[in-house]
């Protein structure tokens, strides 16, 4: 059985993105296969109430995905003894964190999964946007500026109003991701590592995979898919 967890953001079990759901398409493919999955609505989005004052990514995420891995292995149909956690992006950063604390997995996959902070990825992404017509505008260059003072902020000891942090989220939250090392995590772990990168992906882009393949070689099984972008769909550009 399976467990999968979402990347940022407010999803819903299928992770729909436009006219996307990744997540229901994983979890058809795998039930076909006789592979019991579970989905769910990140709490963000089920429990936003929850969310007014300080959090940790925890909250946000591991708890939940490890309560979750705990209802599997009590449930009279599942084989206890093959529980996985199938991470995508975000959730792929945080998935070793959630098999060490679970304590019940048989193996982690990392889907499009980043090796980096989150801080440092969003430049990289919002760049990338802005270059797509091959030059940044002085109103691109603002909003640049304005994220790098924002991140600046959230890595600073300075207790910072979160109208000011990136997202909108709260120092606290940011302090607790920071905190968060995926590649030493995976690399803690004793079970079995499935790391899936696709080579159009410019959320989560080469270095993240570079960084998995150099940290992981030898431990995990790593596959690039070229055709690939981050919600793993298939195209050319």
């Amino acid at each position: 059985a399976v467990v999968l967890v979402h990347g940022a953001g407010t999803q819903d079990g299928n992770v729909t993105i436009g006219p996307t759901r990744p997540f229901l398409e994983v979890a058809r493919g795998l039930g076909a296969q006789g592979i019991a999955v579970l989905r769910y609505e990140k709490r963000t989005r089920a429990r936003p109430q929850d969310f007014s004052g300080d959090f940790t990514v925890d909250d946000e995420v591991t708890d939940d995905a490890v309560a979750a891995l705990a209802l599997l292995a009590s449930t009279p149909e599942i084989d206890a003894r093959h529980l996985y956690v199938i991470g995508h992006s975000q959730g792929g950063m945080v998935a070793p964190r959630i098999a060490s604390r679970s304590g019940k997995v048989a193996g982690v996959v990392l889907w499009s999964a980043p090796a980096r902070s989150l801080l440092d990825l969003m430049p990289e992404q919002h760049r990338y946007i802005f270059n797509l017509d091959g030059q940044i505008s002085p109103e691109e260059q603002a909003v640049l500026d304005r994220l790098d003072t924002q991140i600046a902020a959230a890595r600073s000891d300075q207790p910072t109003d979160r109208a000011t942090l990136p997202l909108g989220l709260p120092s606290h939250y940011w302090r607790s991701l920071e905190q968060v090392n995926p590649v030493a995590d995976a690399k803690a772990l004793s079970q079995p590592i499935l790391v899936l990168h696709g080579g159009r992906d410019f959320q989560v882009i080469d270095t993240d995979w570079k960084l998995w393949s150099q940290a992981l070689s030898g431990k995990a099984t790593l596959h690039r898919y070229s055709q690939l972008n981050h919600l793993g769909i298939a195209g050319e550009g």
